[in-house]
């Protein structure tokens, strides 16, 4: 299966389109007593906001109901953002050479990751919104790489807004941008007034119909409020390293190796670097969100299956690269099944 996605060919959608229709058999066989979408907030100036749900995730919610309070529609749906995801994602990769051989691994390993738990097989804040800091990471892996366009800065901060408007938490996301400015970029001051300026557009322009209905306000209130709503829960964490604990040995083990970056591009340097410090951040949204679902560790896995990608493609051996690939997505479709173990 490896061998497979392997290959630079955009024909392997196929076969990612396969594995989603495997999971998703594989959850309605099994899993589909008990499992059921979130509930749905009414649509009101008062109901913009809910938990860490941000305005544009209500309206998105509220305007596709028919689709969202049907079981499978709702999957159906759920199951072609994911592809996106996993697209972008690969696009990313692909783009900047981040490997020594452009393949269709990463969004797999994505497509497996996001399998491994109950929570992602229906929408949420947290997968709208990590699609969004997706399109973020290819426009900053774009500056860092090029460094000569306002424009790809201003979406950075246009992007990462978007997506704390999904999932209000990710805005502590802009700090990342500004941390990979800062070490990996020779980049001039007024470009961290761009990325701040692109962020604070996209709130200025979200708060304006609120302000003639004379509701600002309450925006800013929410908004901020929603920041600081945190939630650790020890059950959740054991879980998930149960879920996702290959794919977290792999990705500590392959982050801290071949740190001086021998045999390696400038450009796939930085790449790494970026997915630390993503990585990084990821696992400090699943640690201090846990109380939410196990939709909070949508970017980890991002990361996660970028390092385990690094890590196949690097085996020498082929048949055991193999038997990892097929270990990663048993224990995805296990633990799927025994949730919650703990």
């Amino acid at each position: 299966m490896l061998s497979y996605f392997r290959q630079n060919d955009p024909f392997r959608v196929i076969g990612l389109l396969l594995l989603l229709v495997i999971t998703r058999c594989f959850f309605f066989i099994f899993l589909k007593d008990g499992a059921a979408p979130s509930n749905i907030e009414p649509l009101s100036i008062e109901h913009l906001f809910h938990e860490n749900q941000g305005p544009l995730y209500i309206l998105f919610q509220s305007g596709l109901i028919f689709l969202v309070e049907n079981i499978y529609l709702n999957v159906i749906l759920t199951s072609i953002i994911v592809l996106w995801n996993a697209s972008l994602l690969n696009m990313l990769l692909i783009r900047n050479a981040a490997f020594e051989e452009n393949t269709y691994i990463p969004a797999s390993l994505y497509i497996i990751f996001m399998s491994s738990s109950a929570g992602n097989y229906f929408l949420s804040a947290p997968l709208l919104g990590s699609t969004f800091i997706l399109l973020a990471l290819i426009y900053l892996q774009e500056h860092l790489r090029n460094r000569n366009s306002d424009e790809k800065v201003l979406g950075i901060g246009c992007t990462f807004a978007l997506a704390s408007l999904f999932f209000l938490p990710y805005s502590w996301y802009l700090f990342l941008a500004l941390i990979l400015f800062l070490f990996y970029s020779r980049t001039v001051g007024r470009r961290y007034l761009l990325v701040i300026w692109g962020f604070a557009l996209i709130l200025l322009l979200a708060w304006m119909p609120l302000f003639f209905l004379k509701a600002g306000s309450s925006f800013w209130l929410d908004y901020f409020g929603g920041l600081s709503l945190f939630e650790m829960n020890e059950s959740f964490l054991i879980n998930l390293a149960i879920s996702l604990g290959l794919p977290l040995l792999i990705a500590l083990k392959t982050s801290a190796s071949n740190l001086a970056g021998m045999g390696m591009t400038n450009v796939q340097i930085t790449v790494k670097r970026v997915f630390t410090w993503l990585g990084l951040f990821g696992l400090f949204s699943v640690i201090f969100l846990s109380g939410e679902s196990s939709a909070t560790a949508n970017v980890l896995i991002v990361a996660l299956s970028y390092f385990a990608t690094e890590h196949l493609i690097n085996v020498r051996r082929k048949w055991f690269a193999e038997l990892t690939y097929f270990s990663l997505l048993a224990l995805s479709l296990l633990a799927l099944y025994f949730n919650p173990v703990y």
